[in-house]
């Protein structure tokens, strides 16, 4: 089979701009992910601040207990272990002076794993007032949720916010329900650290 040279020109071009056309097909973002970069932007707006975080080594039984099964990385034989990144959503409040102390979620109540180096009276019935206390979430956010750590004038709670309005579709984030559910992880982690502040 001969080929002309214009044969192979064209051939050649149809090549470049199907390989042109699928980088950039494979580079848009997916759906959840602009979900989770749209909340993570609102609750900027809260005065929350997320980041992502390599998961602590305090709360890797309960990330692994809430991974899913469908976890691609749970499939796959691997030769290294990674650590897994979550959500920290940190409120800072400068009135605060909290020790420093590590919650687990357990069973929908915070569960006392750490208390760091607390060496008065006064620091250890000040971590102790949030060992079993109730997660007071959204459903939406409280599923999600693996712990909470106190120090100084911060306030974090570490969660899965890829779980968040989770969908395989391209549904966009419902932001009048996002409202009203950071309006609640708000007002809890400020109710939380003033109950500790004020112990």
């Amino acid at each position: 089979m001969d080929l002309s040279s214009g044969a192979i020109a064209t051939l050649v071009v149809l090549g470049v701009a199907g390989f042109a056309i699928g980088n950039f097909m494979g580079a848009r973002p997916k759906a959840y992910e602009t979900r989770v970069a749209d909340f993570r932007l609102m609750a900027r707006q809260f005065g929350i601040y997320p980041k992502l975080v390599a998961c602590p080594t305090w709360l890797t039984a309960r990330y692994d207990a809430m991974r899913t099964a469908k976890s691609s990385d749970a499939s796959l034989p691997s030769t290294k272990k990674t650590t897994p990144m979550i959500a920290q959503y940190s409120l800072v409040m400068d009135e605060l002076s909290l020790p420093m102390a590590q919650y687990l979620a357990h069973d929908g109540v915070w569960q006392l794993m750490d208390i760091g180096v607390v060496n008065t009276p006064k620091g250890e019935r000040q971590v102790r007032v949030l060992d079993g206390v109730p997660i007071e979430l959204p459903d939406s956010i409280g599923g999600c949720v693996l712990g909470l750590s106190i120090k100084a004038n911060t306030i974090a709670l570490y969660w899965l916010d890829d779980k968040y309005q989770f969908s395989h579709k391209a549904h966009k984030l419902d932001k009048a329900q996002a409202t009203a559910d950071l309006t609640a992880m708000q007002a809890s982690l400020q109710a939380w650290a003033m109950r500790v502040q004020q112990a």
